[in-house]
Order: C-alpha cells, then sequence, then structure tokens
C-alpha cells in the first residue's frame, strides 16, 4: 500500500513540474507571438521547440532568454536562441541554407565567422564525458574548442555543430577561462541532448512525409 502511495505522489509531483514547465513555455511564446515554435517542456525542465527543425531550446532557471526566427529577408530560413546563467552564455541556431552545402564547409564558416578578429589558441583541456561517449545513432557532427581574448579577457568558446536533412543545428558557448573544465563537461550533456532531440525530430518529420 505504501508502495502505491509513494508511486501516485512522484507521478503527481512529476505532472506538476510538467504542468508549471508548460505554463512558463506557453507564456514566454504567447508574450512573445511566435510561430514555428512550441512548447517542448518536461517534468525536468521548461523548454521551447522550432518545430520545423527540432531545435529545442532550455529556459534557464535564471538569467536572460531570448529566441527569434530569421527575418524574412534572411538568405536561409532558421531560428536561434540564446541564454545566460552567470558569466556563461550559450546561443542555439538552426539553419536551413538556401544553396546546398556540406558539414564540414559550414562548419568552417562558422568557425571563421565566430572568430574572426579575435586572437585565438586550441584550448588544451579534455574533452567532455558526454563528448567521448560513442556517438552511434547520431549525426554526424563537429565541435571546435578554444581559448580566445574578449577585449583583453581570455575565455573559453566552443562551437559544436551537427547536419541531418538539410538542417543544420549550432551550439555556441562562452565562459571564463577559468571555469573552462565545469563548462565543457555541462555543454557536452547539453549538446548531446540537443542533439538527440534534434534527430529524433528529424526522423519524425521524414516518416510523417513518407
Amino acid at each position: 500500500m505504501w508502495l502505491c502511495a509513494l508511486v501516485l505522489a512522484v507521478s503527481a509531483c512529476a505532472d506538476g513540474d510538467q504542468a508549471r514547465h508548460s505554463q512558463a513555455a506557453n507564456r514566454l511564446l504567447q508574450q512573445n507571438g511566435a510561430p514555428d515554435f512550441a512548447d517542448a517542456s518536461t517534468p525536468d525542465y521548461a523548454a521551447i521547440r522550432h518545430t520545423p527543425s527540432g531545435m529545442i531550446c532550455l529556459l534557464p532557471a535564471s538569467g536572460a532568454f531570448q529566441f527569434e526566427l530569421f527575418p524574412p529577408s534572411s538568405a536561409n530560413a532558421g531560428a536561434q536562441c540564446s541564454s545566460s546563467e552567470g558569466e556563461v552564455v550559450t546561443a542555439w541556431v538552426a539553419v536551413n541554407f538556401r544553396e546546398p552545402t556540406t558539414l564540414d564547409i559550414a562548419f568552417s564558416n562558422s568557425v571563421a565567422q565566430l572568430t574572426n578578429g579575435m586572437s585565438v589558441q586550441p584550448w588544451r583541456g579534455q574533452p567532455s564525458e558526454a563528448d567521448r561517449a560513442s556517438p552511434e545513432g547520431l549525426p554526424h557532427y563537429r565541435i571546435h574548442r578554444v581559448r580566445a581574448n574578449f577585449d583583453g579577457e581570455e575565455r573559453y568558446l566552443r562551437l559544436s555543430m551537427a547536419e541531418m536533412d538539410g538542417w543544420y543545428l549550432q551550439q555556441i558557448v562562452s565562459g571564463p577561462l577559468s571555469e573552462a573544465p565545469a563548462t565543457e563537461e555541462v555543454t557536452g550533456v547539453s549538446w548531446r541532448q540537443g542533439l538527440q532531440a534534434f534527430a529524433a525530430a528529424r526522423r519524425e518529420q521524414a516518416g510523417a512525409a513518407q
């Protein structure tokens, strides 16, 4: 009997968290009048999804959060979101390029644009445990990590990119160099989770189109 009561209590708590997170996400969507975005919350976090690409944007527990679609005048279709927690800034970008390209070309161009005008050196730290896990079942991806000088401040900078069915998913993270190992671990987990959600959404859309 007590076990049943415990299961019911946990279930009710999860349902309550889900509702609370969905409420926060839907309130944000309503305030911004955001087409092509939908609630993607779970009991663990509040989130929104860019429905055309499958990109997931988690709402931070504290700190700033922004999201937007690319304007109609943009050369490519897509969307982006960004958040900050402490001194760590994270951005996600989903792009569908008008002109066909490849992952290697798109990634190389993004690295060049991101580091343009900055003094950068390779980051010599250890890749996150999540990045060292098997990539089986995931789309191909690339990761670039550097230490960069922002107006005299040394920062850790990481760019990750994957491609699936013509959509390119990017995660860009910047944080204090002194916190780089911890930021790398957290970022590796969030990249893997975001990549899995992106791949699942792309497969779902491909199945629905058949």
